[in-house]
């Protein structure tokens, strides 16, 4: 058994092995082990009144007196039959998905009842004269809490179970106007609950807490000030109610007894916890319509936090019920105002990490956690961020936190280069054009469009409103635009992600890209894209072969060109501001080596394929573009620099080995030959030294000498060998 097991079960365990061992049986079977239950006071309780306990007894132990048994002499060792293994194991599936730690007498009796060809089975059914969720329940009524069920429990005992009071929290700063908000809806005669909505981490359970503290504090108007505030647990609220019913019963005793006590307010943490929980397909309801009808009648006070998420979410269970509260919204405060929050809290966390923060690191976190920390909202990021932070200190055996440690810890959790993007490495971006053009050759209009677009933007003299830039790159295959692309995040410090748009081909596509609705498969699982860029909102994004996309994706594109601002499935709004969008086209491409009229000569390849983009893409879609970056076609020069830059990485891979690399002007004038194309680009290259250079290599470093050598590339008779 994976779970532990109540001393009811352990006693039916140990009583089933006595009648095993005096009757000299070799199995223990689930008769067995239901003849051990009979001995437990609550499970014949249970029986005699929902059926016949006499028979049953009588039924179970002329069954097992039946059974053989090893004779006299011989040793006896008693293992479980195969079904009793089974009916344990069902029993601990039962109680884990109850969310409970033992296994308890109800998941094993509810196991019996799921047993193929079981004699234990036949004989409790027939026995009964109710059906068995009704015999289960009874059961449970009997034996919980020994004997003593919800609705025998006192008020008191009901709401210490299910309720936790709100720890209070005095002196709550920025919220004043949000709290007031809530005790007005609290102190009206209709409509008595509020749902405070506001993003992940603004702090709508502190605006909890600081009600509680006034209330505490006798703060609020008269008929409020005899209230305590408590908060439900849900999770508790479940355990053991996996049977029809069972949380219907729950739920009505405690809300008839927080009703009839009349001195609480109940506090629910997360309005998703309740929808859908509980709501299984045989049409049980759930907990949000089983406490509908208590927050219609106003009898009781609620105040619920909930996300814009939780909201859209619920409201497709049930349309109904969120006009039933009061929505007050909580924004994320000021810079000014999480600071102020947050110095309160440094000297608890001061002590609990032994470090000493620094004065600007405050304000430092609260900047930097509103930059890189996108899906959560002000102060709480930046609270786990100081956390995150001084955990990173003291585990370093450091003593002071100081902005370059928040960098590091910002790192580990957003897994980008932080200090790239501080004013004092703004000199990384000096000089940008040049270093790009020591990688990418041969392509210098195309790198200097690119590079003073996104210096322009990092200067701030384009619109903060949109992308650091949007660029159409258009050439033929191989001339360097996915590379262009590779190194400028790494300039940029950034992630670069890629994403093939051949795959993007259908309509449904879009629902792949930002999530699919409410009610589709796949809503749960969010957006590929839009889940990417909230996570790393700092990167490179390369959209390789955007013509091949289905035309509502352009729609999607045209947003962001537009605002840098996405909004997903759920209603969450990605911002894509830091965002480098590069998008790759081989539009044209079937003209672009055709032959100008009266010459027989073909024209540049890119600039073809540029001239083809207008009739390609919408007119609107090209008028957002950033550039249209048009790449030169390849030609020998550029064929030589990507050539030597190829022999350079293979000559750099085998040095470790030992190995020195050289290509005689024969081997590389004939590599040279073979392997530029315009039609192939830089890839064609690339496949000439993969198979013509590194197999001469691969076959001396196996199978000839064993220590460095001097590897001499040459021809013989059109053939390449190693001297």
């Amino acid at each position: 058994m994976a779970l532990n097991q109540t001393q009811q079960v352990t006693a039916a365990l140990v009583e089933a092995y006595g009648i095993a061992t005096e009757k000299r049986h070799e199995f223990l079977t689930p008769e067995h082990l239901l003849a051990g239950f009979l001995k437990d006071k609550d499970f014949w309780e249970a029986i005699s009144a929902c059926g016949h306990a006499d028979e049953l007894e009588a039924n179970i132990y002329e069954y097992i007196n039946s059974l053989g048994t090893v004779p006299e002499g011989l040793d006896l060792a008693i293992d479980f039959s195969s079904q009793t293994q089974e009916l344990f194991e069902k029993a601990a599936q039962t109680a884990s998905s109850a969310m409970v730690q033992t296994v308890q007498l109800h998941h094993v009796l509810y196991s019996y009842f799921h047993l193929e060809d079981s004699n234990a089975r036949f004989f409790l059914e027939r026995c009964l004269d109710c059906s068995v969720p009704d015999f289960l329940n009874s059961l449970i009524r009997i034996s919980e809490e020994g004997g003593q069920n919800d609705t025998d429990q006192t008020a008191e005992e009901k709401l210490s179970k299910y309720f936790t009071p709100v720890e209070p929290h005095e002196g709550l700063v920025g919220r004043d106007e949000e709290m007031a908000k809530v005790i007005r809806v609290l102190c009206r005669k209709t409509k008595t609950n509020a749902i405070m909505v506001g993003g992940r981490g603004v702090g709508k359970t502190a605006v909890a807490r600081g009600i509680a503290g006034l209330i505490e504090s006798g703060r609020v108007p008269e008929k409020l000030q005899d209230k305590t505030l408590i908060e439900l647990n849900v999770s508790t609220l479940l355990s053991g109610t996996q049977y029809r019913g069972d949380l219907e019963g729950r739920v009505q005793a405690i809300m008839e007894a927080i009703k009839e006590d009349g001195g609480f307010i109940v506090y629910i943490d997360e309005l998703r916890s309740l929808g859908g929980v509980g709501r299984n397909d045989d049409g049980s309801k759930d907990i949000l319509s089983l406490l509908n009808p208590y927050f219609k009648s106003g009898d009781i006070k609620f105040i619920i936090s909930a996300t814009p998420e939780d909201i859209k979410k619920v409201s497709a269970l049930d349309s109904g019920v969120i006009g039933l509260f009061r929505q007050i919204d909580i924004e994320e405060p000021s810079d000014a105002e999480a600071q102020t929050i947050i110095k309160g809290m440094i000297p608890n966390l001061e002590r609990h990490h032994n470090v000493k923060y620094m004065e600007d690191t405050v304000s430092h976190a609260v900047s930097m956690s509103r930059r890189y920390m996108m899906d959560r909202c002000l102060p709480d990021k930046a609270i786990d961020l100081l956390d995150e932070t001084g955990a990173y200190v003291e585990t370093n055996k450091g003593s002071e936190v100081t902005r370059k440690s928040i960098d590091q810890a910002l790192a580990d959790i957003c897994r980008i280069d932080v200090q790239a993007s501080d004013d004092e490495t703004k000199d990384d971006l000096f000089n940008m054009e040049e270093r790009l053009g020591r990688q990418i050759y041969g392509q210098e209009k195309a790198i200097k469009a690119v590079s003073e677009a996104i210096l322009m933007s990092k200067a701030g003299l384009m619109d903060s409103t949109k992308t650091v830039g949007s660029f159409l790159f258009v050439g033929p295959t191989g001339v360097g635009k996915t590379e262009l692309s590779k190194v400028l995040a790494k300039q940029l410090h950034v992630p670069l992600h890629r994403f093939d748009m051949s795959e993007y081909s259908e309509k449904h596509s879009v629902a792949k890209l930002i999530g699919s609705p409410a009610g589709y498969v796949g809503y749960d699982d969010g957006g590929i894209l839009t889940d990417l860029v909230r996570k790393n909102p700092y990167c490179v994004l390369l959209l390789d072969e955007i013509e091949k996309a289905h035309e509502d994706i352009y729609n999607l594109l045209l947003q962001v060109m537009d605002y840098a601002v996405i909004t997903d499935n759920k209603g969450r709004k990605v911002d894509f501001r830091n965002v480098v969008l590069i998008m790759t086209s081989n539009a044209g491409a079937r003209y672009a080596n055709k032959p100008s009229v009266g010459f027989e000569r073909k024209v540049n390849a890119g600039a073809a394929m540029a001239k083809e983009v207008k009739s390609v893409f919408a007119p609107e879609f090209i008028n957002r573009l950033t550039s249209v970056v048009v790449f030169n076609d390849m030609d020998e020069k550029m064929a030589s620099l990507i050539l030597d830059d190829k022999i350079e990485a293979l000559r750099k891979r085998i040095e470790p080995k030992g190995i020195t690399l050289s290509v005689t002007p024969e081997a590389y004038s004939a590599l040279l030959k073979e392997g530029f194309s315009p039609e192939y680009g830089a890839r064609e290259i690339e496949r000439t030294v993969n198979s013509r250079l590194t197999p001469l290599l691969m076959k001396e470093i196996l199978f000839g000498r064993k220590e460095g050598f001097e590897a001499i590339i040459d021809v013989d008779k059109d053939e390449f060998v190693l001297k």
